[in-house]
């Protein structure tokens, strides 16, 4: 039995790489809990991998001295297709201090403000998971936005066509500054998937005193995949912070992003949708921890299941000692379009102030003849009248991200519901 990466492996990572010594003592630190801890039951998989066929120890690919790039995607990315328009905008985002860096770049670049960040919000401890991330990651983004200044224009990650050139250990780090504003799209619209059928990423947001961000993570990654994110946000005084989650592939997926409410008046949404079809487990959801006093959270939370597949929603609110006239509302839906899936609701609340205001609901629905029958006498045939329950269950979170994603989103989902995908 494998029984994880080796103190070879890191080390020969960090040195191909060229990175400082503080970058291996942190790799190292993630090891050390990995193999100490191990990993969950529930990722017992993970101790058959070969890490090492899959983690290359070679150095980071050539374009990470250069400016990061985008695919051809709306946002950032689109202007791609314009190589002299590109550059402008790419010159501007620079010319108003917002640095926006592959993380190798970043390392090489500006090591004293990746140094800041990097591991403030996910330390290596912070669970198993994110343990060996911090051990392995070899690609993601770094994004710093200075003080006041508003992104014009959604900021997206790099996710190419091929999945040979995105790399299994991922880690984004999103800055906002004092009073800054910007909108960040984690996406893969295409069924993409690797050899080894792991992706295992780590997203860190820090929201400073009055900024806004918005994280968009659109996933639908092959049916073969693994897909587990560790997702973390410090928000501070008067910040607001808005995941937007929306996951329709990969064979596993294990993401529950956290909001930490550190100052007083910050703010968290969590918008979320997952689809589960057969041989699919969505295992997502969202926890608010308020530690700061007149703090407001929400989390709305949405599973669909077809053909067997199965989707757990996890919810957890925790309202700290001190954090006075905390608010959180959490809401859940389940819809089953069959007998055969299955749905599971995990919620948590834990309240250590009297004054806090916590408000629960959650349904669990089946689509059945009683629907169809209403929906068929107003002239509506049965696909017709899912697809339209569906669409609207998602609307929740896609009228939340550009139109562009949208549409494919809504167009993914009418593929998984007509069996065209997987």
């Amino acid at each position: 039995m494998n029984l994880g990466p080796t103190e070879d492996l890191v080390r020969q990572l960090s040195a191909g790489r060229g990175e400082p010594n503080w970058m291996l003592r942190q790799r190292l630190r993630g090891l050390d809990l990995v193999r100490s801890d191990g990993v969950p039951a529930w990722a017992a998989f993970l101790r058959e991998i070969d890490f090492g066929a899959i983690v290359s120890s070679d150095g980071p690919p050539a374009e990470a001295n250069a400016p990061r790039d985008s695919t051809v995607q709306p946002g950032l990315g689109a202007l791609e297709e314009s190589e002299e328009a590109y550059r402008a905008v790419r010159t501007d985002l620079e010319s108003r201090g917002i640095r926006f860096y592959g993380l190798p770049t970043a390392l090489a670049r500006i090591p004293d403000s990746l140094r800041t960040y990097l591991a403030s919000v996910i330390p290596p401890d912070d669970d198993p998971i994110a343990a060996l991330n911090a051990a392995l990651w070899t690609e993601g983004s770094f994004l710093y936005v200075p003080p006041g200044v508003s992104v014009g224009i959604p900021l997206q990650a790099e996710i190419r066509a091929d999945y040979t050139k995105v790399e299994p250990f991922e880690r984004n780090v999103i800055v906002a500054d004092r009073g800054a504003e910007v909108t960040y799209i984690e996406g893969c619209t295409a069924p993409v998937y690797t050899a080894d059928e792991l992706h295992l990423s780590a997203i860190e947001v820090v929201a400073m005193p009055g900024s806004r961000v918005r994280y968009i993570a659109l996933q639908n990654f092959s049916k073969k995949v693994d897909n587990l994110v560790t997702k973390r946000a410090q928000v501070h005084d008067g910040a607001s912070l808005e995941w937007v989650d929306v996951n329709l592939g990969s064979r596993r997926t294990w993401k529950v992003p956290r909001a930490n409410l550190v100052g007083p008046g910050a703010n968290a949404d969590f918008i979320g949708v997952a689809f589960a079809g057969r041989g699919q487990h969505e295992d997502v959801g969202a926890e608010m921890v308020h530690l700061a006093p007149r703090t407001r959270s929400r989390i709305v939370n949405h599973g669909i299941v077809k053909k067997g597949g199965r989707a757990t929603l996890r919810s957890g609110v925790r309202v700290a000692t001190g954090a006075t006239e905390a608010v959180s509302s959490v809401t859940w839906s389940s819809l089953m379009l069959d007998a055969e899936s299955r749905a599971e609701t995990n919620p948590s609340i834990e309240v250590d102030e009297a004054d806090a205001e916590i408000g629960q609901e959650g349904k669990v629905r089946k689509v059945g003849e009683e629907m169809l029958f209403y929906m068929s006498s107003r002239g509506v045939p049965a696909d017709e009248a899912i697809r339209m329950v569906v669409l609207g269950i998602a609307s929740e979170a896609t009228r939340r991200i550009p139109v562009e994603y949208a549409v494919e989103v809504d167009r993914l989902l009418e593929l998984e519901l007509s069996g065209g995908i997987g």
